[in-house]
This record gives C-alpha cells, structure tokens and sequence, in this order.
C-alpha cells in the first residue's frame, strides 16, 4: 500500500511539474510575440535550469538571443538544439544566419567522400529516432524470420530468408547510430567561443607560446582537458590550449 502511494506522489508531482513547463512555455512564447526577447529568455533558461532539455527549447532560446542580438548564445543554442534533432532544417537556417556575423571563416579540411557519407548518415536522425528505426527493423526482422520457419511456401521461405539477413544488419546498423547519437549527448565535445577574442596557447598555462587568434562565435572541438585549460582543434586542424573561461560547452 506504501508502495502505491508513493508512486501516486511522485506522479502527481510530474504531472504538476509538467503542467508548470508547459504554462511558462506558453508564458514565453506570448512574451516573444510581444517583443519582449529577454524576458522570454529568462523563462526558457529557468525551465532548462529545472532539468527539462528539450530540442525546442534550445530552439526557441536561441531565437530570443538572435533578436537580442547575441549571436554567440544564439549559437550555442541552436547546436544544442541539433544535438537533440539533427533534422530539423530551421534550426540549421537560423544557425547559419547567426554564424554570418562569426569573425572566422575556418577552412574545414577536406574529407574522403565515403567519410562525409557516413557522418552525415550518422547525424540523419537522433538517438530517439535511430532507436525507433531499430525496434521497426527488428519487429520486421521477427515477421520474416516467422515467415521463413512456418511457411509452406519454398518462396516465401527463401524471401523470408533473404530479406530477414538483411533487415537484420539494418538493424544491427541503426543500434549502432543509436548508441553514436546518444555518446554525443553525453560526451558533448564541442564548445563555442564566447569570449571576445581569445589567443590560442601552445601550452595550458598563460605563459605558453601564443599559437593564433580566434574570436567569439566559432566552434571548437575539445580533445583534452587540463586543470582550467581545455586543448581544442579548429576544423583546419590546427589545435592549442585555451582557458576553461573562454569557451562554453555545446
């Protein structure tokens, strides 16, 4: 009897706690209507704040900071955002249009063709949506194997075989996009510059050779961490040591 109360409890207060999000959403999304961009602001961010993360959000966050004109937190928003939905082609538009105002134009370096196919394969869907392709692709995968075991059919059995190898690699496949997606919630290794202009270290100290200059803006990979020093690499290739204060993690 404890049991179940408790877990009438801890539903009541999720359905309370849901009902909350949504009314400061909707309280957000009337204050950016009116104008009114930093007050919208603030509530995206105390809802984020609470532990809810959703693509959406980042979204809709990171139009506020685009109307305010701040293009780094603009940034920084819609990548997050793109984390959580790779697909979604007005935050990759509004991305692009706030990536207009970065000082740097980093060459990215060439890459093989099949190496591009493959990452853009990899970032088609989210970790949610490659999941619900593997349970499709299994369930099929089931329905064929049924096939090929019960049928009376010589052909049927082999088009059940056939096609039940091949929806099983297929399967095989998104579970492993599945997990790649969900690493690169987790692990989140890129970062934004925020500060204005930042000079990039030859060593994780102040006193290290100074390698280049990059500025606020630009996103960075970060291969290492060191104390209060991150080691980032440009999408040129070239990599150094910047302090933790400097940049923001996607």
């Amino acid at each position: 009897m404890k049991k179940i109360l408790l877990l009438l409890i801890v539903l009541f207060i999720g359905s309370n706690s849901f009902a909350v999000n949504v009314s400061f959403e909707k309280q957000a999304e009337e204050l950016y209507a009116r104008g009114s961009y930093g007050e919208a602001a603030d509530i995206y961010n105390k809802i984020l704040s609470d532990g809810k993360e959703s693509a959406d959000l980042y979204y809709n966050l990171g139009n506020c900071y685009y109307r305010l004109g701040d293009n780094t937190q603009a940034i920084i928003n819609y990548e997050r955002a793109l984390l959580l939905n790779p697909r979604d082609a007005s935050t990759r538009y509004n991305l692009r249009m706030a990536q207009k105002a970065i000082v740097d134009k980093i060459e990215v370096l060439p890459e093989l063709f099949f190496v591009r196919w493959y990452k853009n394969l990899e970032t088609a869907y989210s970790a949610d949506q490659w999941g619900y392709i593997s349970v499709t692709m299994f369930v099929i995968f089931l329905i064929m194997a049924i096939l090929f075991f019960y049928s009376h059919s010589i052909v049927i059995k082999k088009t059940g075989f056939i096609v039940a190898i091949v929806i099983f690699f297929f399967t095989i496949g998104s579970i492993y996009f599945a997990a790649k997606q969900n690493n690169r919630i987790s692990e989140r290794e890129y970062a934004i510059i925020t500060a204005a202009s930042v000079t990039v270290k030859g060593a994780p100290n102040d006193s290290g050779t100074s390698l280049f200059l990059i500025h606020e803006g630009l996103k960075v990979r970060v291969v290492e961490e060191l104390g209060d020093w991150y080691n980032i690499r440009l999408a040129d290739g070239n990599e150094g040591w910047v302090a933790k204060s400097d940049i923001e993690i996607i």
